[in-house]
This record gives C-alpha cells, sequence and structure tokens, in this order.
C-alpha cells in the first residue's frame, strides 16, 4: 500500500533539528523518510549550515511538501521526490539534487546557486521565476517541452527531441522558441530545422 501522508515518527525526528535528523538516519541508514505533504513551522524550516546541518534527506519523500522559505543549503536530496513540494523562497544552494524529482514543484525564487541538478527531473516545472539557474545546470536535468525556464535560458535540444520521438505533441507556445528544434517526418524520414529566418527542408 502506498502511504499518502507523513510517518509522525519521521516528521517529529525532523522537527528536532538537523543534528537529531542526521544522527537519526545514520542509524537508519536503510529507512527510506516519508515526510509526505508535511508542513513545518518557519523555524523548523531552517536546515542549513547555520543551524547544524546541511541536512541529509536523501531519497526523502517530500511530495506536496510544503518548503516555503526552507533553507537546504548543502543539502544532500539525491533522489529525494520533491514533486509537487512548495519550496517558493527556499534556498537550495550548493545542494545535491542529484536525481531528484522536481515535477510540478513551486520554485519561485527558490535559490539554485551551485546547485548539483544532475539527472533531476523538471519536468512539467515552471523555472522561470527560480533564481541563480545556469545552462550548465539545465543542460545535465531532465525536462520536456512543458518545463518553463527563465528568459535567459535556452531549452537543451534533447527535451524537445524526447517529446517529438515519443510521438507527444509539442505545447504552442506564443513566441519563437529559443531552441532550434528537429522534427522528424517518419512517413518520409525528411526533417525540418525551424531556424530563426524560417523553416530549411533537409532530404
Amino acid at each position: 500500500m502506498i502511504a499518502l501522508s507523513a510517518d509522525s515518527e519521521h516528521l517529529d525526528v525532523l522537527r528536532r533539528g538537523p543534528r537529531a535528523w542526521n544522527a537519526w538516519r545514520r542509524h537508519h541508514a536503510t529507512l527510506i523518510p516519508n515526510l509526505i505533504g508535511i508542513t513545518l513551522s518557519l523555524s523548523e524550516r531552517q536546515l542549513g549550515p547555520i543551524s547544524g546541518g546541511p541536512v541529509n534527506l536523501a531519497s526523502a519523500r517530500l511530495r506536496r511538501a510544503s518548503l516555503r522559505f526552507a533553507t537546504l543549503s548543502g543539502a544532500d536530496l539525491t533522489r529525494a521526490d520533491l514533486s509537487g513540494a512548495d519550496l517558493t523562497d527556499a534556498r537550495v544552494d550548493g545542494a545535491d539534487l542529484t536525481c531528484a524529482n522536481l515535477c510540478q514543484a513551486v520554485l519561485d525564487g527558490t535559490s539554485f546557486a551551485a546547485t548539483i541538478l544532475a539527472g533531476a527531473n523538471v519536468s512539467s516545472t515552471d523555472l522561470r521565476r527560480a533564481h541563480d539557474l545556469t545552462q550548465e545546470q539545465i543542460a545535465v536535468a531532465i525536462g520536456d517541452a512543458y518545463t518553463l525556464l527563465p528568459p535567459h535560458l535556452e531549452v537543451p535540444r534533447s527535451w524537445i527531441e524526447t517529446e517529438i520521438d515519443l510521438g507527444r505533441p509539442l505545447p504552442d507556445v506564443k513566441r519563437p522558441h529559443p531552441l532550434t528544434v528537429m522534427i522528424r517526418d517518419r512517413s518520409s524520414a525528411a526533417a525540418v530545422s525551424w531556424l530563426v529566418g524560417g523553416p530549411v527542408t533537409a532530404a
């Protein structure tokens, strides 16, 4: 049976602060923390180095968690499930989000300075108001045609080509897409590159 809410014991330990939490994790190394849908008080969201962190939330289930204004600087969030979580104005600077799930997370004002995003899933996620994102971070993340990026960043080619290869419709964008998109015509094996000057067809 899939758990739909947080484990009260796990939540109680987290509320004691990063030091107690990290010690608990060391003694329960194989346990996957269940923190689904948690809501922490403002003081309990301070999980960075100044409060005894960085906190170890590797593989934690944090779906739909309320983490607004949280300090997760330097946190281990590898493989963490943050899908649908509210990270508005949170700090994940220097955190390791390798292979984390950020699908449809709320990331308005979230600070990503020096954050590791290798393999992080940002599919269908709005990153337009996230802070400190770089092209290098986006290049190693996993997104799709529905991931929205800040205007200074370009959508990786692989995100769009994956959607086309799977036969999924591309979103109806109102402005020119920043990426040169290669659209494959399966019936004729022709390709069309949509460039700034218009389409160019290749045999």
